[in-house]
């Protein structure tokens, strides 16, 4: 069976098609993602599609990961940075388009699947896989399967209060996990503190050379929710591994210090918790797109 895996981002869209092995890629593509509306980016992925198809002739069916909140049962998008998609009926536009089967599903989640089958969570029963970038997301697969339970929401991780007076997200909440979690969360916290912009990179580099308080500050804030955060996933799921990916997740701290924090604040604190970075890189997305082609939630 061929498969096309579409990963829908904010500012890039990748095309894969796969074959038998689910890790060897027959063509790729990558495309800056149309913005102007619907329409319009309904036709840049029939587009798409429609470029491969001769190489996609074995009972072809695409996966597409998608930023926002995704129903599981009918492929529609809500809550996404990606405006146009919301709220329309995604996954039945687009199968109209192309003419073959489609099944969309949060980006968070694709990530989680692929790390599941064929990277850092290969062989494990329960992979709870986070997505620290930009922003934040989860998803969580159990025996090889997306769980996002009965109303698609598990995984939402991000959007989880974490205090009820904090920041205004763009969701309408306040206080969300986001807002801490993030690159640009790491990045609040600090321009908050000393008044500078610094990335996130930047500002863990200064933690590390020990000469800038208002990093360590920052640092240390981080730690904490971050210890806090995680414990409380470990003690509601209990997965087997938790797979980190997005940029922040290159910070070695997290595996260090960041594994100790949430060692520290989990009940009894003698579990044993494997907190294990991202082996597929900027391609789990997409391979999990492609994995997620041809199945049902």
């Amino acid at each position: 069976m061929h498969r096309i895996g579409i990963d829908l981002g904010g500012t890039k869209t990748e095309l894969i098609v796969t074959g038998d092995n689910p890790l060897e890629v027959i063509q790729k593509k990558r495309v800056e993602t149309e913005r102007t509306g619907y329409s319009a980016l309904l036709g840049q992925l029939k587009g798409l599609v429609d470029s491969v198809r001769t190489l996609a002739v074995e009972s072809p069916a695409v996966g597409l990961g998608a930023p926002g909140f995704v129903d599981p049962y009918n492929g529609s998008v809500g809550s996404s940075n990606l405006t146009p998609l919301c709220f329309k009926p995604f996954q039945q536009d687009l199968e109209e388009q192309l003419q073959m089967p489609v099944r969309v599903v949060n980006d968070a989640n694709c990530f989680a699947l692929s790390e599941a089958l064929h990277g850092a969570g290969k062989g494990y029963g329960m992979v709870l896989g986070i997505i620290l970038g930009t922003g934040m997301g989860g998803g969580l697969v159990l025996e090889g399967k997306i769980w996002s339970g009965s109303q698609g929401i598990a995984g939402e991780w991000g959007h989880a209060t974490l205090d009820p007076k904090g920041p205004e997200c763009y969701c309408g909440r306040r206080g969300c996990q986001e807002l801490y979690l993030s690159g640009t969360g790491i990045q609040r916290l600090y321009r908050e503190r000393s008044g500078r912009e610094l990335g996130s990179l930047q500002i863990y580099e200064a933690w590390k050379q020990g000469e800038d308080v208002d990093a360590a500050d920052t640092m240390e804030i981080f730690l904490e929710i971050f210890g806090q955060a995680i414990a409380n996933l470990v003690m509601c799921l209990d997965p087997d591994v938790i797979v980190l990916g997005g940029g922040v997740s290159n910070l070695p701290i997290l595996y260090e210090e960041g594994l100790k924090r949430v060692s520290q604040q989990v009940f009894q604190g003698r579990q044993k918790i494997r907190i294990v970075p991202n082996q597929l890189g900027d391609s789990s997305g997409v391979f999990g797109a492609a994995a997620a082609a041809g199945t049902k939630p």
